[in-house]
């Protein structure tokens, strides 16, 4: 326990409010902040499992009306990610606020600290704005119906450039141009966060994933050179009936027009495997991204938007 574990704060003479040290019989009331604040439960293993770097809670009496916890990512080590979740009742006592103050008193930080919220989350946005953090992106989730699909958005023509990922597997040499491809356009999509030096072999265990969709994940090969000209992967999904988007990308900018060919073919593939809906996630900082965004016909998504402060 640390020296300063616990600051109070009298914001109010109705109401005393402690900052302590998060404990774990307080889960079942952070489970409802996630819930108010429409937070994926995952977050919640981060502290059931003792991953985070720090956690501490913002009480009165026996009531949690706050949490702030961060923690670090293997894949993406360069900065501490965090997130805070208050009830919107208390927003008088500007809870964020003091939790942020807290933390920047009782931990020592080295690396930017980085966090994400729903567009529609106004009062955060302007909680973290007011606090020097800066907009490093928006992602974009939104579900494509594969019953509103029209036929112009399917390509019927055989197209011998076009291969499958189970189709090039066991080509070493194609696998390695494609491995070292997305692993080049991943860091350079990701330089505001920069991605841990991992291995080319590592790399190909992540694009060959337990979850993808083997043969309705797609390359486009250069017909003279027999290099990859752009790719999209395709994962399994934990709903029934829904596949998800993976990395696409492209080795040059112009080649970013064939991206949709690729899309379409998982448009085909999961029709024909009973699929209902494919979702996706497209940050404004990958252009290959963007063009699947505005090409298709997905339904009206929320923005989550990624913040930072060094």
């Amino acid at each position: 326990m640390k020296l300063l574990t616990i600051m109070q704060f009298e914001w109010s003479t109705m109401m005393q409010i402690i900052i302590k040290d998060y404990d774990n019989t307080e889960e079942g009331q952070l489970k409802r902040l996630l819930d108010l604040a429409f937070e994926d439960d995952g977050l919640l293993n981060i502290i059931k499992d003792s991953k985070y770097k720090f956690a501490y809670s913002a009480v009165a009496g026996n009531n949690v009306l706050a949490v702030i916890f961060g923690w670090e990512s293997n894949f993406h080590p360069y900065c501490i990610y965090f997130r805070i979740l208050s009830h919107p009742f208390y927003e008088m006592y500007r809870l964020e606020e003091k939790l942020l103050s807290y933390v920047k008193k009782v931990e020592d930080f080295d690396k930017p600290l980085q966090t994400s919220i729903w567009e529609s989350a106004i009062h955060c946005k302007k909680i973290y704005e007011r606090n020097g953090f800066k907009e490093i992106r928006r992602t974009f989730m939104p579900t494509l119906q594969l019953a509103d699909v029209k036929e112009g958005f399917q390509i019927n023509e055989k197209n011998d450039r076009i291969k499958t990922l189970e189709e090039i597997s066991s080509n070493s040499e194609l696998m390695q141009k494609l491995t070292l491809l997305v692993k080049r356009n991943y860091e350079e999509t990701h330089r505001v966060n920069p991605v841990v030096d991992a291995q080319v072999d590592e790399w190909q265990r992540l694009i060959l994933a337990n979850d993808t969709v083997m043969k309705g994940s797609y390359i486009i090969l250069d017909p003279v050179e027999d290099e990859v000209m752009a790719y999209s992967f395709l994962h399994e999904s934990d709903n029934t009936n829904v596949y998800e988007l993976g990395w696409c990308g492209c080795s040059e900018k112009q080649y970013k027009r064939l991206i949709p060919q690729l899309i379409s073919k998982h448009i085909k593939h999961s029709i024909r495997q009973g699929i209902s809906a494919i979702v996706g996630e497209f940050d404004t900082t990958d252009y290959c991204a963007m063009e699947v965004l505005k090409t298709f016909p997905f339904e009206p998504y929320p923005t989550w938007i990624t913040y930072q402060k060094n």
